[in-house]
């Protein structure tokens, strides 16, 4: 009976506190002054980005070996048409890039490889949008997180020259602006610098993989155009 008592007000009390801990944290953030607003519009674009990139990236970047073979087993049997199907049936950027070298009209390897190559560069391109802004979001956060400190400080020694006093209670302000400033802005600058390099490593491997698998495709275009050749050859 007396543990029920007991575990009821422990419950009590703790109704009692979250509600007040909550006001608390939101209140101790206002501190940080008008500073936070730059601060917290910087996190949310930090988020969007890293989410939006992410999710293109595992769309179009996704390797998929049968796809992949289906479609260099076309090319080998002459099957242009069905093969320009298949590099549009998935949203992948290698499909697009093989696409470019099939539908390349001129009978120089060269000149396909080089209609593939733009493309890759232009896919990977696309990939890397918004990633500059990752970059300047975990540039510029630290750097208004120092900012609210400076001006953390000028309060402290505002307060000061206006009551003459050196008790915590003068510059318990400005010390809230600062520590909350610093510690606002580094934590976005370091989820911003986190999401940046590592979408990077993501896009990196995924132009490997590209460069090995649109080389692959380009050995079969060129056995195709071989053939081509051959049998016009043998018609004249």
């Amino acid at each position: 009976m007396n543990l029920f008592i007991l575990l009821q007000s422990v419950t009590t009390n703790l109704e009692q506190v979250a509600p007040a801990s909550a006001e608390n944290y939101f209140s101790l953030i206002l501190k940080g002054g008008w500073v936070m607003l730059p601060i917290a519009i910087l996190s949310i674009l930090a988020v969007y980005y890293i989410i939006e990139r992410t999710l293109i990236i595992r769309k179009v970047g996704k390797s998929d070996s049968i796809w992949q073979s289906r479609i260099v087993e076309l090319i080998s049997e002459n099957k242009i048409e069905q093969a320009l199907k298949f590099c549009f049936e998935k949203p992948y950027i290698l499909g697009k890039v093989i696409s470019a070298g099939l539908k390349e009209k001129t009978d120089t390897i060269e000149e396909i490889e080089e209609t593939m190559e733009v493309e890759a560069r232009q896919q990977v391109s696309k990939l890397e949008n918004h990633m500059n802004y990752l970059g300047i979001i975990a540039s510029i956060a630290p750097m208004l997180g120092f900012l609210g400190t400076i001006f953390g400080v000028i309060n402290i020694f505002y307060n000061i020259s206006q009551t003459a006093d050196l008790d915590i209670a003068t510059i318990s302000d400005g010390l809230y602006q600062k520590m909350i400033c610093s510690g606002a802005g580094l934590l976005v600058g370091i989820v911003a610098y986190a999401g940046y390099y590592v979408l990077n490593g993501n896009i990196d491997k995924i132009v490997t993989n590209l460069d090995r698998d649109s080389n692959e495709a380009l050995r079969a275009i060129r056995m195709y155009k071989k053939n081509q050749n051959t049998m016009n050859l043998s018609k004249d």
